[in-house]
């Protein structure tokens, strides 16, 4: 069934006898053989060989139609979609520059109706337009929802990772594009931040110790083998000349500002579970800040390069971890 009726007006005139309103300056043609009817009754005069060679569907509704007198008015055909969407359409039909589409409701309804007549040029642009920085950065479960409803699966993936950055648990019930997106998409995206999330604490757990002592050690798990007194007697002998008590091998260092850091990160890769935020050089500092109130040692250890290398594999760790649908 077409998507469009195959039943057209034959005049140029409204029900008043009056020109029909609202027509498109766009697309007045005073060569056009047909006028598109938006649902909101803007009116934009087109060439049938225009609409056929880019969509099946438009071909399929015009082919039988008898060619146009000179001096007949073009036929009108009704449009189920409204006038913005229409002249969407056109813009990627016509040899003219690609419409600049600012509004994700708007694109929503421009790429649906590009799928429903076939439009291979509109569907395309669309589809870029979807997945650009700006709708990806201000709306990502906006982006996401559409690419969810009209079986993008591709931009679906692309959205699902921007929304990293975002605590999708706090969204509003009142979000607009929740309404479109279905209980199964909503969840698989709740399992992809909540699996990166454990992922990322997981390796942060699991990291060996700080290659540091500056705040002595704590006997929270085993100190590594390059840790103990006897493989680096001297840093040993170090430690303990700043006062600080040695456990023995049943001891790991501890460093303050990243025992701090830790407790920090956690919930905030709870919450958006990415590396951007916790590895930023201002998000670390400001732990380094806090200790060395209490630890004159933390800021060199870790501007040290050995202390930069560890939190480079780190923040690597984190990256690798799986973040799309």
């Amino acid at each position: 069934m077409l998507p469009i009726s195959t039943f057209v007006h034959m005049t140029d005139e409204d029900d008043f006898g009056r020109p029909l309103p609202n027509t498109s300056p766009l697309f007045n043609s005073l060569t056009a053989d047909l006028v598109l009817s938006s649902s909101n009754s803007y009116h934009f005069r087109v060439h049938r060989a225009i609409l056929c060679e880019a969509s099946p569907i438009f071909f399929a509704a015009l082919v039988n139609l008898p060619p146009l007198n000179s001096s007949d008015p073009p036929p009108v055909q009704d449009l189920a979609e409204d006038g913005d969407t229409v002249s969407i359409l056109l813009q990627y039909i016509y040899p003219m520059p690609n419409p600049h589409v600012t509004s994700l409701a708007t694109l929503r309804l421009a790429l649906s109706a590009a799928q429903r007549y076939e439009i291979t040029s509109a569907i395309d642009g669309l589809r870029s337009s979807l997945v650009t920085s700006t709708f990806l950065e201000s709306d990502p479960l906006g982006v996401y929802a559409i690419a969810c409803e009209l079986g993008l699966t591709e931009e679906a993936k692309i959205a699902s990772r921007a929304t990293l950055a975002f605590d999708i648990l706090a969204t509003s019930l009142d979000t607009p594009c929740l309404e479109n997106l279905t209980a199964k998409d909503f969840l698989r995206l709740v399992r992809l931040h909540q699996t990166r999330s454990e992922g990322a604490i997981a390796a942060i757990d699991c990291m060996a110790p700080m290659p540091h002592d500056c705040c002595g050690y704590t006997s929270a798990s085993p100190m590594p083998e390059e840790f103990s007194e006897s493989s680096h007697s001297g840093s040993s002998s170090h430690s303990r000349s700043r006062g600080h008590q040695h456990h023995g091998s049943g001891s790991s260092p501890y460093v303050r500002w990243f025992a701090t850091w830790k407790a920090a990160a956690i919930p905030e890769l709870k919450a958006r579970p990415r590396s951007n935020v916790i590895f930023d050089p201002s998000f670390l500092l400001s732990h380094v800040k806090r200790a060395s109130r209490h630890c004159a040692e933390c800021p060199p250890t870790f501007m040290a390069s050995a202390t930069q290398a560890w939190l480079t594999v780190l923040k690597e760790r984190v990256d690798s971890l799986p973040d799309t649908i």
